[in-house]
């Protein structure tokens, strides 16, 4: 469950729950009213989500563009029956 502080008393306490985000390196959700109103996190602990959610879209991407190829070369008509796939791939590892 995230943590949950309001805005007046992040900033009565500052110095406290800085240390306590660079400890636990979690976001910290700041309320104005009860409701939240904006998130702060540790700055390396960020990066690190940020960076790991940059190669997760990476990794996306190439998997688009991977199954884009493969349709593309289907439009094109560039296909192998299942059978003669299934042989050549046989063949290559030296099972036949």
């Amino acid at each position: 469950m995230p943590a949950i502080k309001s805005l007046s008393e992040f900033n009565r306490s500052q110095n406290a729950l800085i240390e306590e985000l660079a400890d636990t390196r979690e976001p910290l959700y700041l309320t104005r009213n009860g409701a939240a109103c904006v998130v702060v996190m540790d700055a390396s602990a960020f990066d690190e989500a940020m960076s790991f959610r940059n190669e997760l879209l990476e990794q996306e991407l190439r998997t688009y563009r991977g199954l884009m190829k493969g349709y593309e070369e289907v439009l094109d008509g560039n296909v192998v029956d299942a059978a003669e796939a299934d042989r050549e791939i046989r063949r290559a590892k030296g099972w036949l």
